[in-house]
């Protein structure tokens, strides 16, 4: 142990949280003109970055210009709030620029000028050369303690999985949730601090797919279409959300789907959903269906001996407007369109504005883009992102129990998160130097 390297900051993963925080402990320094930080970075994926190459559909989507609290959630509701405020966006837009990475919007989302993810590890990788940071690729965690260091105070002591031993003064904690673990967040970090004393809740999966009864969706896997969701718990709107919906096998996918799973998720005890819940599709609004009553009728006389499944031609895809025949009628559709009520077809246009699927629940952690849960926010400080139980940890990132909505939200949190952890380390390593 006298003849060991002990690193003065070791951050175990190199996501975005991971890596901001290490590029800025160091640009602190720099700033402080504090020399001699020794920075370590453990990877266990054979590159940094690898999860940021994957979002928003390999484009990036870094961040969101609205930026209300709503959209982050934490079962410390403030937690967030006051980090978000002690590095707001545009401090975080401003780190981004100074790696070189420009931005430019696309409705509320924030994607790099060059739409490209690979661009943005790009920027991180030069940026943790120029800062002098060593980077361990293949570097993965076995254990970490708090150990005795001769005629200093305590310090980490990391073992890794080849047996090796790394020893630091400050450790960050950066890995990531327990979602999407072929990228390497397989909930590495949860065992960390638990074994450090932390509490941590259970991960659970966000922005992921909703399971929900098969018959409807399997018969259209693979169709699509742009409407209005509604997520219904016990009859109540408990979420809404425009966008795309996919048909899948399992349920439901695509962009409005994703909005409001984390909503289901978080309703999920013990494997089972804790109240009855819903996913009702709004094909139309209420001036179109008005319109649309009209041409029904009207197509009522004039095609009068057409079959039914031609009623809804050119309105809706094929396969979709005789899946919602099917459901608001219940007969043949072979049956004549003259066969039709009036009262039928304001069941058909109140199914296509209700159109209900009872929800089973989520796809797996495997398939999700973010977890819910993780850390206790309540044993970490929101000023500064210091372990209120173990001196000198940090943590930062989705490795806490904050998620944020599809959206650029998740990337937020992890630069800010990851910018304050990086400051308030450094600051405590230069008030360490000053002392000496």
């Amino acid at each position: 142990m006298r003849d060991e390297k002990v690193w003065d900051l070791t951050v175990i993963g190199g996501g975005a949280s991971g890596m901001s925080a290490a590029i800025f402990f160091q640009k602190c320094l720099s700033r402080k003109e504090v020399k001699n930080a020794s920075v370590l970075i453990l990877e266990k994926n054979d590159r940094v970055g690898k999860k940021v190459l994957a979002t928003g559909n390999g484009r990036c989507n870094l961040s969101n210009q609205d930026m209300a609290m709503a959209h982050f959630h934490s079962h410390q509701e403030e937690f967030p709030v006051k980090v978000l405020s002690l590095i707001p966006q545009k401090e975080t837009l401003a780190f981004l620029g100074d790696l070189g990475i420009l931005t430019v919007n696309e409705g509320n989302k924030l994607f790099p000028m060059s739409k490209n993810a690979s661009s943005v590890v790009d920027a991180f990788r030069f940026a943790l050369e120029m800062n002098q940071i060593t980077v361990e690729t293949s570097a993965i965690v076995e254990e970490v303690r708090r150990v005795e260091a001769v005629g200093q105070k305590k310090i980490f002591s990391i073992t890794l999985s080849d047996g090796r031993k790394i020893f630091s003064h400050a450790l960050i904690v950066a890995c990531g949730g327990a979602c999407a673990p072929s990228l390497g967040t397989t909930g590495d970090g949860y065992k960390i601090l638990s074994s450090l004393g932390h509490k941590v809740y259970a991960p659970k999966p966000s922005i992921v797919q909703i399971t929900t009864d098969t018959s409807v969706p399997r018969a259209l896997s693979g169709m699509r279409l742009d409407c209005d969701l509604s997520l219904l718990c016990s009859g109540e709107v408990v979420a809404r959300q425009f966008g795309e919906v996919l048909f899948a096998d399992y349920g439901l996918s695509g962009p409005a789907v994703f909005q409001v799973s984390g909503e289901v998720s978080r309703r999920i005890k013990k494997g089972k959903l804790s109240a009855p819940m819903q996913v009702s599709l709004c094909l139309f609004d209420e001036k179109t269906c008005c319109t649309l009553k009209e041409e029904l009728l009207l197509r009522r006389k004039t095609f009068s001996e057409r079959p039914l499944e031609q009623l809804l031609l050119s309105i809706l895809p094929v396969k979709i407007g005789n899946m919602i025949l099917k459901t608001a009628l219940n007969r043949p559709l072979s049956l004549p369109i003259s066969s039709l009520s009036e009262k039928d077809i304001d069941q058909i246009l109140y199914t296509m504005t209700h159109w209900v699927f009872p929800v089973t629940g989520t796809r797996s952690l495997e398939y999700a883009q973010t977890t819910i849960g993780g850390a206790s926010c309540e044993e970490f400080s929101s000023e500064t992102m210091e372990s209120k139980l173990v001196p000198d940890l940090y943590a930062c990132g989705e490795v806490l129990d904050v998620d944020g909505d599809c959206g650029g939200y998740n990337l937020q949190w992890a630069f800010s998160s990851g910018i304050l952890a990086g400051r308030s380390a450094a600051s405590k390593f230069q008030e360490g130097n000053d002392a000496n």
